[in-house]
């Protein structure tokens, strides 16, 4: 099974599922096609939705996530994640990395709390 990528307007935002098992890299390479879609849209709000993913998330891929979400700060976008709690480590390795290349983001467990931290 690989990772499929689902985009979706909602009211206010763009969000972006991720679903199945593969490489974290299948995940990040398609943030370009996820920030086009935003353009498109003009929807400055994001919610990525990491849920779906099966599989270990390891530091390097919190990393390259995180490195390779800077596209979204060329956007100037508003970017909330939700993963499960067993893929966020404590320290918010990824979120550290992706807010060091000036992404305004933020990590969650919870659906609900990351719409409401979009619309503060």
């Amino acid at each position: 099974m690989s990772i499929q990528l689902q985009i979706e307007e909602m009211s206010g935002y763009l969000a972006a599922r991720f679903i199945g098992a593969g490489a974290a890299e299948d995940a990040w390479r398609r943030f370009e096609l996820i920030a086009e879609n935003c353009k498109r849209t003009k929807d400055d709000k994001l919610l990525i939705d990491f849920r779906g993913l099966q599989g270990d998330i390891c530091v390097v891929d919190k990393f390259y996530l995180g490195e390779r979400s800077r596209i979204f700060a060329s956007l100037n976008l508003k970017v909330a994640t939700v993963a499960v709690r067993e893929h966020i480590d404590p320290q918010k390795f990824g979120e550290l990395v992706a807010r060091n290349r000036g992404v305004n983001i933020r990590v969650f467990t919870d659906v609900q709390a990351a719409e409401e931290w979009l619309f503060k």
